[in-house]
């Protein structure tokens, strides 16, 4: 395989954890574009044949993805982003948020909005992508911003330095069992989604509203994870917190922030933490 071929998996790995959610997933994508690859011959742009191939294969899988019998909430498997870049579009398309927004799309429009809205594809690129016409690919970006309902202007996002001292404060909140602060500080449409995946304890439902969800993450935190070591860090490009035990890490909480806290993020199922700080997404 040819270095230039080589040096297009991380654009790769970026394109198919986004439409899919999971790190595995996306290495298996990535994987095969690959195998397709070298079996291609004759190939005269590897990074269009590559991207192309590896969105084509995410496509198929949404298309066959089952989660009805998924138990509780699904959330994306988290990134460890620790050190990457944060305020761009790029990183802000790696949000858990985003990434759930991004689930109210059919497989087509997520492709598309993906490539054109995140990774500035053109549309005569897009529609080569996805085997459409260049209008049919603007009519299904243009869907897609109609579902995710973006036309209008973008939510307030608050600025690195407030976000972090949210997250701060919001964290030693809950870790001190302190109720009424944890909810002066969430939204009060705040929505906690955890994900056990039916293979640890976790809730089956998505809790909604200041009382319940305070009272929930003051348990977890100050209760269920007291004698885990606990640090910060960011997860998909947003501020987290990681507990571990042992030496293993059995849960991973991402934020999403405002001018207070919007929705937390939490993943204790095993399957998902078992490649945390070892998978490559831009």
């Amino acid at each position: 395989m040819t270095e230039e071929a080589c040096g297009l998996r991380p654009r790769m790995m970026s394109v198919a954890y986004r439409m899919l959610g999971s790190v595995a997933d996306a290495e298996d994508a990535v994987q095969d574009a690959f195998v397709r690859y070298q079996t291609a011959g004759g190939v005269s742009s590897p990074e269009g044949f590559l991207v192309r191939t590896t969105t084509r294969l995410c496509i198929d899988r949404l298309r066959a993805r089952q989660r009805a019998g998924y138990v509780g909430p699904w959330v994306p498997e988290p990134v460890d982003t620790r050190g990457a870049a944060r305020d761009t579009a790029l990183a802000e398309s790696l949000t858990q948020a985003f990434l759930l927004l991004l689930e109210r799309l059919t497989p087509d429009e997520r492709a598309a909005f993906l490539l054109r809205t995140v990774f500035d594809y053109e549309y005569g690129e897009l529609a080569e992508a996805l085997g459409k016409s260049e209008v049919h690919a603007r009519q299904i970006v243009s869907r897609a911003r109609q579902r995710l309902g973006l036309d209008g202007e973008r939510r307030f996002r608050a600025t690195r330095e407030r976000a972090d001292g949210l997250a701060e404060r919001f964290v030693a909140a809950c870790r001190e069992g302190d109720v009424r602060a944890v909810e002066r500080m969430l939204a009060e449409d705040v929505e906690i989604h955890s994900d056990g995946g039916g293979r640890v304890s976790a809730a089956r439902v998505v809790i909604r509203g200041r009382e319940r969800a305070a009272r929930f993450l003051t348990g977890v935190f100050s209760k269920k994870r007291r004698n885990c070591d606990m640090r910060a860090t960011t997860v998909n490009g947003a501020p987290g917190v990681v507990f571990s035990s042992g030496g293993v890490v059995v849960q991973v909480t991402a934020l999403s922030l405002g001018t207070d806290v919007r929705a937390v993020y939490i993943s204790v199922n095993p399957d998902k933490l078992a490649r945390w700080s070892a998978a490559a997404v831009e």
